[in-house]
């Protein structure tokens, strides 16, 4: 004999439920959004100040143009590329809460990801700060 399967809530509470998820869902990715401008703006505020003041940086550091142009373009690069991550986590969220049987979803892989990129971003931004 088999038991039988219990069955899924329905109704106004899971849609209720399901809701306050997908309301989250969009609240991370706008966070993400906000944090992924502010690396690419760092970025492009980086070189322009430099660009703008047309002076070598202190002495002791010898840090040319190039070395700034490939700083700012490593932010923007890390920006944009948490900005794709954080918009594919979002994609499969919301592909997750339209299942009829809404499961949550495991830890995936693109958080691990987007976790070691962040660990890298603020290693790269230590090191930075303690050269400057």
């Amino acid at each position: 004999m088999t038991s039988p399967q219990p069955k899924r809530p329905t109704g106004t509470t899971n849609e209720l439920a399901k809701e306050r998820n997908r309301a989250a869902a969009e609240r991370t990715l706008t966070a993400w959004i906000g944090n992924c401008l502010a690396l690419i703006g760092f970025g492009i505020a980086f070189d322009q100040i430099y660009t703008g003041l047309n002076l070598p940086f202190p002495v002791g550091l010898a840090l040319s143009a190039h070395t700034i142009q490939a700083l700012s373009l490593l932010f923007i690069s890390i920006g944009l590329l948490l900005l794709v991550l954080a918009l594919a986590q979002h994609r499969l969220a919301i592909q997750a809460l339209e299942h009829e049987e809404y499961v949550r979803l495991p830890v995936s892989a693109v958080n691990r990801v987007v976790v070691a990129a962040v660990v890298l971003f603020g290693l790269v931004s230590l090191i930075e700060i303690l050269l400057l």
